[in-house]
């Protein structure tokens, strides 16, 4: 049988419930959970949105960039591949 993972919603009720158990311990008062969490998710996801966007669009651009440099090589029979004729 193969073992049961958890999931990031579970993981984040876990870190939760360790820091209530912090803080009970400490006598420090709670604020609200709810928009706590609420607020760090999607911070996290917005900052993991915009950074793969941008590697993605990076990551695009050289290709093309690439892609029109390999065009003008073969076009101008500056590398010539046996496969391709222009």
């Amino acid at each position: 049988m193969s073992k049961h993972k958890k999931t990031r919603k579970e993981k984040i009720i876990a870190d939760y419930r360790h820091q209530v158990y912090i803080l009970k311990d400490n006598n420090i008062p709670l604020s609200n959970p709810a928009t706590t969490i609420a607020i760090k998710e999607s911070s996290d996801y917005t900052a993991d949105i915009l950074r793969d966007v941008l590697k993605t669009t990076i990551l695009t651009c050289g290709i093309v960039v690439l892609q029109i440099v390999l065009f003008f090589l073969l076009r101008r029979h500056i590398v010539n591949l046996p496969i391709v004729k222009y």
